[in-house]
């Protein structure tokens, strides 16, 4: 267990057996736990090779200097690919004394962000969304989830999305709005793109290589998309990881 400061602390470590990729929070009277397992085959991250369960446990005195009161109702959720992302920074992060503290407290409020946000995009469509009533159809909404996940390197239609998870396409596209709070088109986008900025920060594969990885059959096409997500081109970005 490593104190990140005064009141928020991290753990991480290695399980043998991780049945699904969640976030599971609870609290008593004096602390918040957070809990991450990640399970390979759901995430774009190779947690495998080092820790795959991560748990933060936040001091609610922490939240006393906000005006207002911090509340956090969740039992369990999935993790987003942003979530991922900064899970795979705390694993990853070499900075050490009070550079390291303000960091790792960084990437804890971002965390915390995303917990409340996903709870509170369920909240909204627990008593509308008629595919969270459902299991059946929402299993098919969370299959095409997990079938993009591992297929990133393709380019993924609708049609077919809808074909392998046996539902029309209307359906579908209705249903992973309501159940993720992204279209499709959103979901796969910003998972290729949160990939591609990962392979890139590597400094390991070629332009080419990456593009091919996240599915894009020119260079061209993944470097206008990419360019247009982040604001700044791969090559220029690849050249300042480079030089740094």
């Amino acid at each position: 267990m490593e104190w990140i400061n005064e009141y928020i602390q991290w753990s991480a470590w290695k399980e043998d057996t991780v049945a699904e990729t969640k976030c599971v929070a609870q609290q008593n009277e004096d602390y918040l736990e957070i809990t991450y397992t990640l399970l390979d085959a759901a995430c774009l991250f190779d947690f495998s090779s080092s820790n795959n369960t991560i748990c933060l446990k936040i001091s609610k005195a922490y939240f006393e200097k906000y005006t207002t009161p911090f509340e956090l109702v969740v039992a369990q959720q999935d993790i987003c690919c942003n979530t991922q992302s900064k899970l795979h920074e705390l694993l990853n992060c070499n900075l050490q004394g009070f550079a390291r503290s303000v960091y790792l407290e960084s990437i804890v409020l971002y965390l915390l962000y995303q917990v409340q946000k996903n709870n509170l995009v369920f909240q909204l469509n627990c008593d509308t969304c008629s595919f969270v009533n459902k299991p059946l159809e929402l299993e098919k909404i969370q299959k095409a989830k997990e079938f993009i996940l591992v297929n990133l390197d393709q380019s993924i239609t609708i049609p077919a999305l809808a074909n392998y998870v046996g539902t029309n396409q209307c359906y579908l596209k209705k249903g992973f709005k309501e159940v993720f709070g992204q279209t499709i088109f959103e979901f796969v986008q910003e998972n290729k793109m949160v990939k591609a900025k990962y392979l890139l920060q590597q400094n390991k594969l070629s332009l080419q290589e990456i593009s091919a990885i996240v599915g894009y059959a020119s260079l061209s096409s993944f470097s206008q998309t990419y360019k247009n997500y982040y604001g700044i081109s791969p090559s220029i970005e690849k050249k300042q990881i480079s030089n740094s």
